[in-house]
């Protein structure tokens, strides 16, 4: 079996791969959505899901957004802060660098924080729920780096895979208005990662 956190992890470590493309700070102040509460159990038809997962796998959200990844296989629980903000009708996910390792750990060394990179910096995640579905686009990061190097995208290259968008919050905000097509569209392909709200009458 696949365990969440696994596909989660596999998810990110994708990510983390195909070059780094984080923003200076938080465009906006983050906050809790509480439409995010809830259990959540991964579609067994994700596109990410190539073999079935775990029966007892999920994401638990409290009402502060803390999140704690469920492993059927494991006895530990680790868990990030999934704050976000609201752009024009679009939501998004900023993890800094404490919560990505929150999302990696798997009883292996965390990645290394980048070099170069500000403490503040944080990397973001586009969402959205429809019909209790949760949807989760990624950055497009290859598309991005390649923009950054052909010079139609502005960002500051901390060593060769690493993007730093840099700004005061308002011009990042800018930013992600002018630029919808930095991150993956949702439905896209293999890196939309799709969950289901769980029914209220299984367990937390």
């Amino acid at each position: 079996m696949a365990p969440l956190r696994t596909t989660i992890t596999l998810l990110l470590t994708t990510f983390m791969l195909a070059g780094c493309v984080m923003f200076e700070r938080p465009p906006a102040p983050l906050t809790c959505d509480p439409a995010l509460v809830g259990r959540w159990v991964p579609l067994a038809d994700s596109p990410q899901d190539k073999v079935p997962l775990g029966k007892d796998d999920y994401a638990q959200v409290d009402t502060r957004c803390h999140v704690r990844l469920r492993d059927n296989g494991r006895t530990d629980e680790p868990g990030f802060e999934a704050l976000g903000f609201e752009i024009d009708g679009e939501r998004y996910l900023a993890l800094g660098f404490k919560e990505l390792e929150g999302l990696f750990a798997t009883g292996k060394t965390a990645p290394p924080t980048p070099k170069g990179m500000p403490a503040s910096a944080v990397t973001l995640l586009k969402y959205r729920i429809r019909d209790d579905t949760l949807q989760i686009a990624m950055l497009d990061t290859v598309a991005i780096m390649q923009r950054v190097q052909q010079g139609t995208l502005k960002a500051r290259e901390t060593d060769a895979s690493t993007y730093l968008f840099e700004g005061r919050p308002e011009q990042l905000r800018d930013l992600l208005r002018a630029h919808p097509e930095l991150f993956d569209a949702f439905d896209g392909g293999n890196k939309t990662l799709r969950m289901r709200r769980a029914d209220d009458g299984m367990k937390p």
